[in-house]
């Protein structure tokens, strides 16, 4: 049950709330958004070049963001920071799909659709 007698939200809902919030926020500021940056400033890492055990692919992944243009690492940066959300939108289906607690029941549809949801602004319901 959602809310208890006395009109409050259970802690279940307070913490899938809680959690849902906070991977919208990794998704718009935090992790989701680190390869996106990288993409954006056209270096992958600073120090594949200088390292001597680097891994060859971070030196690849710098020529190719240095031979596209700012546009083009746009579209590529948006790409990145979509898959992201999408990794997020897997996991709380699996979560579901488990019946794990507390995300076995969303608010009003299921709780990856509450995630996509909330990253377009969505408001929850009022307890």
């Amino acid at each position: 049950d959602a809310v208890g007698e006395d009109g409050a939200m259970s802690e279940d809902r307070t913490l899938y709330r809680t959690v849902i919030d906070a991977l919208v926020v990794q998704c718009r500021t935090g992790q989701g958004q680190i390869s996106a940056h990288r993409v954006r400033a056209g270096v992958w890492n600073e120090n594949a070049e200088v390292v001597e055990d680097a891994s060859p692919d971070q030196h690849a992944m710098n020529l190719l963001l240095g031979a596209l243009s700012e546009e083009q690492r746009e579209v590529m940066a948006q790409l990145f920071a979509e898959e992201f959300a999408s990794g997020v939108f897997n996991a709380l289906e699996v979560l579901e799909a488990a019946r794990i607690e507390p995300f076995h029941a969303g608010e009003g549809g299921t709780a990856s659709d509450n995630f996509l949801d909330r990253l377009d602004d969505w408001q929850w319901p009022e307890p």
